[in-house]
């Protein structure tokens, strides 16, 4: 009893300085306890649930956009695929067209297919009398070189 009446006179001593000596009662922490432990509020849930919907369809764009992206490189190597193969093919017309433009295999189809020969001296015509050429060309030539 003499601690009891002991701690008693501190207390009214503690009291003189505004301060309690009382203990304080544990009711307090419990309910906070329970607050913390107890389920998730409405709002919380609510907000939860938001986020989820919202990656979700985050996700769901995600995976649609690659798709159509994958989709259009998809055409578009069908694409380079075609214009290698009509490449090639304009390569090879321009070869023919090179081939067959040669002065000397157009001579050679007209004079089998078509017969066409060359004019012979007799058979060319003039216009004027100007235009008639010289029949020693080499020696006009020589001549006028010298003189």
């Amino acid at each position: 009893m003499i601690a009891a009446e002991k701690w008693y006179e501190y207390q009214k001593d503690y009291q003189k300085y505004g301060l309690d000596m009382k203990p304080k009662k544990k009711r307090a922490s419990n309910e906070n306890k329970k607050k913390s432990a107890s389920a998730m509020t409405l709002r919380e849930k609510s907000q939860i649930m938001i986020l989820t919907v919202i990656v979700s369809i985050l996700s769901v764009g995600l995976i649609a956009s690659t798709a159509y992206s994958a989709k259009i490189k998809y055409n578009i190597n069908n694409l380079v695929k075609q214009s290698a193969v009509i490449e090639g093919e304009i390569e090879n017309l321009n070869v023919k067209i090179k081939s067959q433009s040669n002065i000397q295999i157009i001579e050679e189809k007209a004079k089998t297919q078509l017969g066409m020969v060359y004019p012979t001296v007799d058979q060319y015509v003039y216009i004027s009398q100007e235009d008639i050429p010289i029949k020693d060309f080499a020696l006009a030539l020589k001549q006028e070189a010298y003189n």
